[in-house]
């Protein structure tokens, strides 16, 4: 049931006077404040609206603040820049996307409870207009003052040991599966064939090694985009044959077994200015990402679309995605292929937004599907 004025968590705020009275409130228990300002740790103590009314200096630093002014009477979402905490008037936990996030449960389940909780949770945000995802543990513990409820709140940052997981996970299984399967075509040779056969096996045994080198050079992108190091190549580029090209990068790759891939003969044949090595990379996930969510039988449908100034690329296939998923695709380590699998849809939002300055977009319903679109600008932004 939905609370008045939010989709999840109570819209009700502190006005700002009470705010600054609070405020000095935390700010008077020196035995406290001391403990607190010297935690390792980031840290922040809000009231019972979830409004921020003292924060230590990790905290303030992790904003890249010196004062607390700035985020006084704030939510956690709003001074992170959750993307969901403009969605509504009443700010960070009452989007319908709130329902799943780990920080404003925590803060509920501890406020039901009076004792302390931790959850943990995957934050999405914008930072100097470029996407950011944290991945961290959030404590919520009720502390009374002067018999008035706050809650203290500490911030464990995980996302180093989400990514490793992730990484190491994803990459080596597709790796392993990659090295195996060219290692099942040597064999093969190995042992003797026809010449026709030979010929055969040879052009696979090629197809796997390049497969092997762009998971290599996707982690490699990857790994230099997330610490903004990533440099791009902007060449001209023609739509139709790129879309081409990544559709037979994919075929020999498992996930198209017993499923195929179409374009749309629609598609519109443009010249445009982008990375294309990295488009490529992006449209390959794509398609992957369709094909793992294809049954064995089904199609994935791909094609181009031509506006004014823009291209746009789309994946079509026939699954309809839970509310729950769709709340949560873009997550770094969210996969709904299970635990460590998180990197796709994230990689491919954060190349095409952070990188190739396009827009990522998605909608999946009973009667289209699930349909993914890179939208490009046709001259590159400079």
């Amino acid at each position: 049931m939905e609370e008045e004025g939010s989709h999840f968590a109570p819209a009700e705020r502190t006005i700002a006077e009470q705010i600054l009275k609070e405020y000095e409130l935390v700010g008077s228990q020196k035995f406290f404040t001391e403990i607190f300002g010297a935690m390792t740790g980031i840290g922040a103590v809000i009231d019972k609206n979830r409004q921020i009314v003292y924060a230590n200096n990790e905290f303030l630093s992790l904003l890249g603040l010196n004062t607390i002014d700035h985020i006084l009477g704030k939510r956690p979402g709003e001074v992170i820049s959750c993307i969901h905490s403009t969605e509504e008037p009443a700010g960070c936990g009452t989007s319908r996307a709130c329902a799943y996030c780990g920080a404003v449960n925590a803060i509920l389940d501890s406020q039901r409870t009076g004792k302390k909780t931790m959850k943990e949770t995957q934050i999405s945000s914008i930072v100097n207009g470029k996407h950011k995802s944290w991945d961290m543990n959030i404590i919520s513990t009720p502390i009374s003052f002067n018999g008035e409820l706050f809650y203290v709140l500490i911030l464990q940052d995980i996302s180093d040991i989400k990514r490793r997981a992730a990484l190491e996970r994803i990459f080596f299984h597709d790796l392993l599966n990659s090295v195996g399967g060219l290692n099942g075509l040597l064999t093969v040779l190995k042992e003797g064939t026809s010449p026709e056969d030979t010929k055969e096996l040879i052009n696979l045994s090629e197809e796997a090694s390049r497969n092997i080198l762009d998971e290599i050079l996707m982690q490699r992108d990857l790994h230099a985009a997330e610490n903004g190091e990533l440099e791009l190549n902007i060449n001209l580029t023609y739509s139709v044959e790129l879309l081409d090209s990544a559709i037979g990068q994919i075929g020999f790759h498992n996930t198209l077994k017993d499923r195929r891939i179409i374009r749309d003969q629609n598609s519109a044949d443009i010249s445009f200015e982008t990375d294309q090595a990295l488009l490529q990379r992006v449209i390959i996930n794509l398609l992957k990402n369709a094909l793992e969510a294809t049954e064995p039988g089904g199609t994935v449908r791909a094609g181009i679309d031509n506006t004014l100034d823009k291209i746009i690329f789309w994946v079509k296939n026939d699954q309809v995605m839970t509310e729950d998923v769709k709340m949560k695709i873009f997550q770094r380590s969210f996969s709904t292929k299970g635990s460590g699998r998180g990197i796709g849809t994230y990689s491919i939002r954060l190349l095409t937004e952070n990188y190739l300055r396009g827009g990522v977009s998605f909608f999946s319903n009973d009667t289209d599907g699930t349909i993914f679109s890179i939208e490009l600008n046709k001259s590159f932004p400079s």
